[in-house]
C-alpha cells in the first residue's frame, strides 16, 4: 500500500466519527434527529446512488439546497466515496446556478423541487441524475428525477468504498462571483482533513456534549466546521433559516455551545431583545468571520454575550481559521482599539509573509500583500489552471490579494482588499479604514465604501450607509468623518440604500455598487 494512504483524509475523518460514536447524536434539524448509525447508513445508500449515477473525483454531486439535514448526509457521503461535493447556495441566480452546473461537470444534483424548477428548461449535459428533496419521481429529457427517500431506500445499505488518496478534490468552493465569473476552489481530502485539524488545535474548544447551532449557509463558512463537530462526536443542528428568535430557541432548546456567524447576523441578535441576548449569551464560543468588525460593536458584543466571540479570518482558497483573534487575546470590552480591529495572530500550522508589488517581504508594521502556505489551501482553481498560476507563486504561496500589517506581537490588522483600493489625487485611500470610521457613528448600522471616478481627483471616495437613525444626514456623516479621518480620506458623496447587496456567502457586493458609479467608463480606474 502507498504510504499517501496513511495521510489523513477528510474520509477517515468521517468514517472514524460513524464507527465510533454510533448512538450519539450527529444531525438534529427542526423535529427531526440523526444519529451516527442512521448517519452511517444512510450516507451509504446515498453513496450508492451517487456512485451509480457517475458522480466521482471528476464529476461532481452538487447540492442546491437551503440548509437541510440532508445537506449534511450529502456531505458525509461524497466524504466517504469520495465524490467531489459542489454546494450551491440558493441564494444565486438560476443563470449563476447553471454556470456553476456547467463548469464543475456536476453528474448529480441534489435540490428541492422550488429551487430545481427555476434550472430545469436548460441543464448542462454532464447531469445524469437529479435527486429531490421532499419532491416525487418524474423524468427530464434524458435523466430521471428521484425523490431522495425512494431512491434510499431502493439502494443497497452495504457500502465499502477504497480509500482516497489524499491529493483526491473532496469539495468545491466558487469564488463569491465579487469580480468577475466564479472559479471554483478546489479542496483536496488531505486539505480538509488539515483544515479540521488547525479548527481543533487553534479555534474550537469541542467535545462529545457539543452542540453547533447552524445558523449561516451550510454552504459556506458554518459548513466548514461539520467535520469538527463529527470528529468530536458532537451534534449539528441546522436551522433552514436564520433568524433572532429562531437561533435563540435553538440554543436553549437544544443546549447549544457554539456557533459561526457574521458581523451582520451578530449585530441583529444584539437589536432583538434581552430574551434574545440572553440566550446567545448560555453559547461557550461564537466564531465569526466574513467580513471587518467595528471595534463599537465588538465591544457591545462582549459586553452582551461575555467573552466568547472568536474572530477568523480565512477565504474560499484559505479556509478559516488562518488568522484568529481569541478571548485571551482581548480579554474583556477594556481592549483597545487595535486589537479589536485586527484579525488576531496566525493560527497553527499556518505561515504567512507580507510582501511589496515586487514580492519583497516588508518590515513590520508596513503594509504588504498576505502571502499564506499552509497545507489546508485549494489545490487550485476547478480545470482553470491559468487562474490557479495568477494567484500562486513558483514556491507555492498563496497570494490572498489582502493587504496588512503585522505588529511586533504578531497581531495582523487588514486594511483592505488590493483590488478595492481608491486612487484619490495620488493618494492612497482604503475603503475598510473609511468604513470603520463611519461605523462608529450610532446612527449608521452598515456601510460600504467604493471609488467613483472624478474629474478632479482621479476617483472620489463614496459612501453607501443603512441607517439605524434615519434623521441621519450624509453631512452628519461627513462631518463626523472629518474628525477621525485625513481629509481626502472622507467621503465627497454619501448615499442611503434600504440594504446593502450581499452575495451568498453574505458578503457585500461592492461591485454592484461600484458599477452603477462607473458606467460609461471603459477602465475601472480613473
Amino acid at each position: 500500500m502507498s504510504h499517501r494512504l496513511n495521510t489523513l483524509t477528510a474520509q477517515r475523518l468521517v468514517e472514524r466519527s460513524l464507527r465510533v460514536w454510533r448512538d450519539r447524536t450527529a444531525i438534529v434539524e427542526g423535529d427531526r434527529r440523526e444519529t451516527y448509525a442512521t448517519l452511517r447508513e444512510r450516507s451509504g445508500r446515498l453513496a450508492n446512488v451517487l456512485t451509480g449515477a457517475g458522480a466521482g473525483p471528476d464529476n461532481p454531486a452538487a447540492t442546491l439546497l437551503p440548509n437541510t439535514l440532508e445537506f449534511v448526509e450529502v456531505d458525509v457521503a461524497c466524504a466517504r466515496a469520495g465524490v467531489t461535493r459542489l454546494g450551491i447556495s440558493e441564494r444565486l441566480s438560476a443563470d449563476e446556478c447553471r454556470y456553476l452546473l456547467a463548469d464543475s461537470e456536476a453528474a448529480v444534483l441534489v435540490a428541492t423541487p422550488a429551487l430545481f424548477e427555476t434550472l430545469e428548461d436548460e441543464l448542462p449535459d454532464s447531469l445524469q441524475l437529479v435527486l429531490l428533496v421532499g419532491g416525487e419521481n418524474a423524468r427530464n429529457g434524458s435523466f430521471p428525477l428521484l425523490a431522495y427517500e425512494d431512491a434510499l431506500a431502493a439502494a443497497s445499505s452495504a457500502f465499502t468504498a477504497a480509500a482516497v488518496p489524499p491529493e483526491t478534490p473532496n469539495y468545491i468552493l466558487y469564488t463569491s462571483g465579487t469580480t468577475g465569473r466564479p472559479k471554483g476552489a478546489t479542496h483536496t481530502h488531505g486539505g480538509r482533513a488539515s483544515s479540521t485539524l488547525n479548527m481543533l488545535a487553534s479555534e474550537l474548544v469541542v467535545n462529545t456534549e457539543s452542540v453547533m447551532v447552524h445558523a449561516g449557509p451550510l454552504t459556506h463558512g458554518s459548513g466548514s466546521k461539520l467535520i469538527s463537530f463529527l470528529a468530536a462526536g458532537g451534534s449539528n443542528v441546522v436551522l433552514p433559516k436564520f433568524t433572532p428568535e429562531a437561533f435563540g430557541r435553538a440554543v436553549l432548546e437544544e443546549g447549544g455551545t457554539h456557533t459561526f456567524l457574521v458581523p451582520t447576523m451578530i449585530q441583529r441578535l444584539l437589536e432583538s431583545g434581552d430574551d434574545v441576548v440572553q440566550a446567545v449569551s448560555k453559547l461557550e464560543q461564537i466564531s465569526f468571520g466574513g467580513s471587518p468588525i467595528s471595534a463599537a460593536l465588538f465591544r457591545r458584543a462582549i459586553d452582551s454575550f461575555g467573552s466568547i466571540l472568536t474572530q477568523v479570518y480565512g477565504s474560499s482558497e484559505a479556509p478559516h481559521p488562518i488568522t484568529l483573534l481569541r478571548p485571551r487575546d482581548y480579554v474583556d470590552v477594556h481592549a483597545s482599539d487595535a486589537v479589536l480591529t485586527s484579525a488576531g495572530r496566525v493560527a497553527y500550522g499556518v505561515d504567512v509573509m507580507f510582501v511589496d508589488d515586487d514580492g519583497v517581504e516588508v518590515a513590520q508594521r508596513e503594509l504588504g500583500e498576505l502571502l499564506i502556505r499552509s497545507a489546508n489551501l485549494m489545490r487550485g482553481y476547478w480545470r482553470n489552471e491559468e487562474a490557479t498560476d495568477e494567484v500562486f507563486t513558483e514556491d507555492g504561496w498563496y497570494r490572498a490579494g489582502d493587504l496588512a500589517t503585522v505588529d511586533e506581537d504578531g497581531y495582523v490588522t487588514f486594511q483592505d482588499r488590493k483590488r478595492d483600493l481608491i486612487i484619490s489625487g495620488g493618494l492612497n485611500v482604503y475603503p475598510s479604514e473609511v468604513e470603520r470610521a463611519i461605523a462608529e457613528h450610532p446612527g449608521v448600522r452598515e456601510v460600504a465604501v467604493v471609488g467613483a471616478p472624478s474629474e478632479e481627483w482621479g476617483e472620489s471616495v463614496v459612501a453607501y450607509v443603512v441607517r439605524s437613525d434615519t434623521a441621519l444626514d450624509a453631512a452628519q456623516i461627513i462631518e463626523w468623518t472629518r474628525e477621525r479621518l485625513a481629509h481626502y480620506k472622507k467621503p465627497q458623496r454619501v448615499e442611503f440604500l434600504d440594504q446593502l447587496p450581499l452575495g451568498s456567502s453574505n458578503k457585500v457586493l461592492k461591485r454592484e455598487l461600484r458599477d452603477k458609479l462607473w458606467q460609461g467608463h471603459e477602465r475601472r480606474v480613473n
